[in-house]
C-alpha cells in the first residue's frame, strides 16, 4: 500500500463533463461565442485556465473567467457527479493511514473539493493558482510531496489524462491512468502510466485495498 495517494479532480474524482459543457455554453451565450459539445470539452478539460480558453475559442479573455466564477460556478455543483466508488475509496485509504492529496488544473483545488463535500478526506490540495506551471509540468505533485514530506517512491498519482501521466512521470511518482475520462489505454501508457484501469473501483487493488 502506498503512503501517499494524489488524485486528479475532473473525470477522476468526479464526472464533470456535463457540468463543464453546460457552464461553457452559458459563457458562449453571454459573450456570443460558438456553442460547444461534450467532445469539445473533453479536448480541453485537462488544460490549465488560459490554455483551456485559448484552445476552445482561439483567445483568452479574463472577463470570461470572472463571469464563470461570479455566475456559472455557483450552479456547477448541481451537475457534478461523484465517480462510482470514489468516496468509499477515500474512506478506506484514510482509515488505512494513507495521506491523501488533490492535484488539479482547476484554479482553486479546495473549492473544487468543497463543492462535492469531499474536502474532509484530504490532507492537502493544490491547484493552478498555487504553482508557476500547471500539469503536465510536475510542479503540483512536487508541491504535494514537499507539503506532506512524502517519499516519491511510496506515492501514487491517479488521473485520467495524458497530462496527469506526464506530470507524475516528471515528478518521479507512479501513475495509475483511468480510461473513464475517454483517453485510451495506449495513450495513457505512452504518457508514462505505471498501470491503467477503467475506473476508480478497478484501481483499489493497485492501492492495496
Amino acid at each position: 500500500m502506498p503512503q501517499t495517494v494524489i488524485l486528479d479532480y475532473d473525470m477522476t474524482l468526479v464526472d464533470s463533463i456535463r457540468a463543464i459543457t453546460r457552464g461553457l455554453n452559458k459563457i458562449a451565450e453571454r459573450f456570443d461565442l460558438r456553442p460547444v459539445d461534450e467532445n469539445d470539452t473533453r479536448g480541453v478539460m485537462s488544460l490549465e485556465a488560459k490554455a483551456f480558453w485559448s484552445t476552445l475559442w482561439g483567445r483568452y479573455d479574463e472577463e470570461w473567467s470572472r463571469y464563470f466564477i461570479a455566475e456559472v460556478s455557483k450552479q456547477e455543483k448541481n451537475y457534478l457527479e461523484i465517480s462510482p466508488g470514489a468516496e468509499e475509496l477515500l474512506t478506506d485509504l484514510k482509515a488505512s493511514g494513507v495521506q491523501l492529496a488533490l492535484a488539479t488544473n482547476r484554479d482553486n483545488a479546495w473549492h473544487a473539493l468543497a463543492s462535492i463535500d469531499l474536502a474532509r478526506y484530504f490532507d492537502t490540495a493544490v491547484g493552478c493558482l498555487d504553482v508557476m506551471r500547471g500539469k503536465p509540468a510536475p510542479d503540483m505533485i512536487l508541491m504535494v510531496l514537499d507539503q506532506l514530506n512524502a517519499d516519491p517512491c511510496q506515492t501514487v498519482y491517479v488521473g485520467d489524462a495524458v497530462f496527469d501521466m506526464e506530470a507524475a512521470r516528471a515528478a518521479g511518482v507512479r501513475a495509475i491512468g483511468l480510461t473513464q475520462g475517454g483517453v485510451s489505454r495506449e495513450a495513457l501508457f505512452a504518457a508514462g502510466a505505471w498501470q491503467v484501469r477503467e475506473n476508480l473501483l478497478e484501481s483499489r487493488q493497485l492501492l492495496g485495498l
